[in-house]
């Protein structure tokens, strides 16, 4: 136990010292905002998961994300029938294969979230939940009002909706500024992603969805510290009044508006799902070709060499840090979807229940290359005099938003040894 605790304070001590050195202004190290934000990370971490109210609480909430699950399945089923889960049409022989298809058993709920989402922001429900989070944001972190409601909004919304609520101020924001909100989009998950994941995981992971809602409530005080540390900036102390007001006519408006924005975000998971796992399929058949000793070689077992030693210093017992290693070059390369599949999928035993933990934390993120990618784009469209600082930006947002999912992932395990 020791040594793995030794390993985990090393880790952090690393993952920050990265930071510093990918730091724009590095005689100028936030200490003290770094480690503001480790304090807040074992505190809100020791509090939702160890503290009896607030646990019961997430466990209300992941019941209602249960009820919601469910009732996306029921209309699943009235849709797609057995497809959908449904009463099957034939028998199946004992031992046969899962009929749990992810197409139309798991997205299904995107479409009922996102439609409820619309709808809670046009009843102002939502709208008072991210003006109290960045209320809070701006208390304990310094940041300004844009950053508080986008880094708040990107728990709810994700991180291509929430900064468009500050679209209007964009301009006016300082590179610093983008800068956070880019590695906070990337370090979190927003809930509907936390509702379809969850579904992935919980036969696996014993209340998935409040692990998955937790690991993005303690990341974003890291993700702001770390971005503030590899691009300093002192513009936090303005609070420009927002106008966060509803653009849906109606209740029935905002339900219909949000169902059709979410077939775009379904469409776009199935898409990459065929062409990243076909992808990787197709390099492992290839990699297949030549052995380690009597294993075909395959990019799980590369990506665990290469990510091994990041496992090592988040203070995973040893016996997992070539399976956890895989799974973050999975989820960096690829995306969060795929890499969650592949430990839903890994064997009985494979894991400690360490080690599991410390994934299911470390890989709860947006920040993988495609990501990058669609962020990049959203942000260069709507602020197009920015469009050059925000692409230079891009990389290190990615490496900043992986550090701090390190941290996360450090974090969890070092209180998962103690308590």
């Amino acid at each position: 136990m020791g040594a793995d605790i030794a390993r985990a304070v090393l880790g952090l001590g690393v993952f920050a010292g990265l930071a510093w050195v990918m730091s724009e202004r590095r005689g100028a190290f936030p200490v003290r905002h770094v480690a503001l934000a480790l304090g807040y990370q074992f505190l809100f971490a020791l509090l939702l998961t160890r503290l009896p109210a607030i646990v019961a609480a997430l466990g209300a909430i992941a019941r209602g994300v249960d009820a919601i699950q469910n009732s996306a399945m029921d209309g699943a089923r009235f849709v797609f029938g057995y497809l959908g889960g449904g009463p099957e049409p034939y028998l199946r022989a004992p031992g046969a294969t899962s009929t749990f298809i992810f197409a139309f058993q798991a997205l299904p709920a995107i479409l009922l979230v996102s439609a409820l989402a619309a709808l809670l922001w046009h009843w102002r429900i939502l709208q008072i939940l991210v003006r109290g989070f960045a209320w809070v944001f701006g208390k304990l972190f310094g940041v300004s009002g844009p950053v508080g409601v986008s880094t708040s909004a990107c728990i709810f919304l994700g991180m291509v909706e929430a900064p468009l609520l500050v679209r209007p101020l964009l301009p006016r924001l300082s590179r610093g500024e983008i800068f956070i909100m880019m590695v906070d989009g990337m370090s979190v998950i927003a809930g509907s992603m936390m509702i379809l994941l969850g579904s992935v995981l919980a036969p696996r992971v014993p209340n998935a969805f409040a692990h998955l809602l937790t690991a993005s409530l303690i990341s974003t005080p890291m993700a702001i510290a770390l971005a503030r540390t590899v691009i300093p900036t002192d513009a936090g102390e303005r609070q420009e009044k927002l106008d966060l007001s509803s653009h849906y006519r109606s209740s029935l408006d905002a339900l219909t508006t949000g169902t059709i924005n979410a077939i775009h975000m379904a469409a776009n998971i199935v898409a990459l799902l065929i062409v990243f796992v076909g992808t990787v399929a197709l390099v492992n058949r290839g990699l297949g070709m030549f052995a380690i000793g009597e294993q075909p070689l395959s990019l799980g077992m590369i990506f665990g060499w290469i990510f091994a030693p990041v496992a090592w210093l988040m203070g995973a017992p040893v016996g997992d840090l070539t399976a956890i290693g895989g799974l973050l070059g999975t989820k960096v390369t690829m995306n969060e979807v795929v890499a969650y599949g592949q430990l839903a999928a890994l064997p009985a035993g494979a894991l400690s229940a360490k080690g599991e933990l410390i994934a299911t934390y470390a890989l709860c993120s947006f920040g993988n290359i495609g990501s990058v990618a669609i962020l990049i784009g959203m942000l260069a469209a709507i602020v197009p005099e920015k469009a050059g600082e925000i692409v230079a930006l891009g990389p290190k947002a990615l490496a900043t938003a992986f550090l701090t999912s390190c941290m996360t992932g450090t974090v969890i395990g070092i209180l998962y040894t103690f308590f």
